[in-house]
C-alpha cells in the first residue's frame, strides 16, 4: 500500500467530499404502502472507504464510507458504538448512503456496532473502529521499538514508518517487524535508519490508521538539547535532566513563578518555508494551566499560541509555524527565539511544567 498515494487521493477528491460531508443528521416523513422500500427493512450487504471504494469491515475516526445494500432511502439515524453519525439525506437512495464516523466515537469497551434505523426497521454490523491513541518509545532486548496505545488492533496488522514524499523524491516505506499485539497495542520494532516517520496501521479488515510523527525532521530537544539551541530561564529554576520523560530518558524541568518562562535562542533560525510545524510535549505538574508559545521576543500577549496544559499527563501541541496568530500579522521568513511563558493568570507561589520531545516537521 502506498499510503502517500492513499493521502494524495484524498486531496484530490476534496471537492467531493465538501460535498458529501456536508452532512445534517434529520427525520423526514415518507409515505408508502407495503411495496414501498422505504416501510421495508434495511439491509447491508458492505461498506466501502469513499476514497478508492475499497470494501472495508473496520473504519476509523472521521473517516467518510459508502453502505451498500437495499431500503436505504428511509434512513433516519446511523451511530457508531452508540455516538449519532451524520449523513446528507438529499444524498440517499434505496441502495446507497454516504456516513461519516464521528471523532466523539466511543472506543474503548465497546460494542463495535454501526446501527442504521430506517423507517422500515433496524439493522446493525459489527464495524469497529481503528485509532492510534499515542505511542511510546523504549528498548526491546536491545532493539529500539515502538508502543502504539489504541483501539481496534486486530490479530495481523502490519506496521509501516513512512517519511518523505514522492513530490520530493525521497519517499521512504518501511515495514516494521511487529513483536507482539493486542486489540488496544502493538508493539513494533522501528527499522533502521529512521529519524523521522509517520506510523501507518493496517488491519486485516481493511482499515489503515496514521500515528503523529516518530521523530523530527530537526529535533530540539531528545533527550538532551540540539547544540545549535541555546535555552535560559527566568523567574524560577530549571533542570535539563529531569526523568519524569515523555520519550527517551530525560525532559527539561521548569519550576515556573507567574509570567516566568524559558527562552530558546536558535543558532541557526528556522526558516518558516522549509518547515512547517512545531510539535512539543508538555507535562502538566503543580498548578498547571496554560503557557504562552511565542516567536522572536514578539512581546505582545496578544499573539503566539495559548495552550492550555491538562494537569498530570503529557499534552501534545502541533503548532503551524506560518500561522497569523504567531505573528499578529502575515509571518516571518525565520524564527530565532521561542518562548515558552507560564500564562495562566493566577496567584499560586509555583507553577511546574516539564518539556520533552521537541522539534520541527
Amino acid at each position: 500500500m502506498n499510503f502517500k498515494n492513499t493521502i494524495n487521493q484524498i486531496g484530490q477528491f476534496g471537492l467531493l467530499l465538501l460535498l458529501l460531508l456536508s452532512f445534517t443528521a434529520c427525520e423526514s416523513e415518507f409515505d408508502g404502502g407495503d411495496d414501498d422500500p422505504n416501510t421495508n427493512p434495511p439491509r447491508i450487504t458492505s461498506v466501502s472507504e469513499i476514497v478508492e471504494d475499497v470494501a472495508v469491515t473496520q473504519g476509523v475516526l472521521e473517516g467518510t464510507y459508502v453502505l451498500r445494500g437495499e431500503n436505504l432511502s428511509s434512513m433516519i439515524s446511523v451511530t457508531f458504538n452508540g455516538q449519532a453519525a451524520s449523513f446528507n439525506p438529499a444524498l440517499l437512495t434505496d441502495e446507497t448512503a454516504f456516513v461519516k464516523v464521528p471523532q466523539e466515537t466511543p472506543l474503548f469497551d465497546q460494542s463495535n456496532i454501526m446501527r442504521v434505523e430506517t423507517l422500515g426497521g433496524v439493522v446493525e454490523v459489527d464495524f469497529p473502529i481503528l485509532h492510534i491513541e499515542d505511542f511510546t518509545e523504549t528498548t526491546l532486548d536491545g532493539a529500539k521499538v515502538v508502543v502504539l496505545q489504541g483501539a481496534g488492533f486486530d490479530n495481523n496488522p502490519s506496521v509501516t514508518f513512512v517519511s518523505g514524499s514522492e513530490a520530493l523524491g525521497n519517499l521512504v516505506e518501511l515495514q516494521a517487524t511487529v513483536v507482539s499485539v493486542s486489540d488496544t497495542e502493538i508493539v513494533a520494532e522501528v527499522p533502521s535508519g529512521i529519524t523521522q516517520a509517520f506510523i501507518f496501521v493496517e488491519t486485516s479488515r481493511g482499515a489503515i490508521a496514521q500515528s503523529a510523527s516518530y521523530g523530527f525532521v530537526l529535533a530540539a530537544y531528545l533527550d538532551e538539547l540540539n547544540s545549535d539551541f541555546a535555552i535560559e530561564g527566568w523567574g524560577g529554576d530549571e533542570d535539563y535532566a529531569s526523568t519524569e520523560v515523555a520519550l527517551g530518558e530525560t525532559s527539561i524541568k521548569k519550576t515556573y513563578q507567574q509570567w516566568a518562562g524559558l527562552k530558546w535562542r536558535i543558532g541557526n533560525p528556522i526558516s518558516t518555508s522549509a518547515f512547517s510545524t512545531m510539535v512539543i510535549k508538555v507535562y502538566g505538574s503543580t498548578n498547571a494551566s496554560k503557557l504562552r508559545i511565542s516567536f522572536n521576543d514578539l512581546n505582545n500577549n496578544d499573539i503566539g499560541y495559548v495552550v492550555e496544559v491538562k494537569e498530570g499527563e503529557w499534552n501534545s501541541f502541533s503548532l503551524p509555524l506560518r500561522d497569523e496568530q504567531f505573528w499578529g500579522g502575515a509571518p516571518q521568513d525565520e524564527v530565532s527565539v521561542i518562548v515558552i511563558q507560564e500564562f495562566s493568570n493566577m496567584t499560586a507561589s509555583e507553577y511546574i511544567y516539564y518539556v520533552d520531545d521537541f522539534g520541527f516537521l
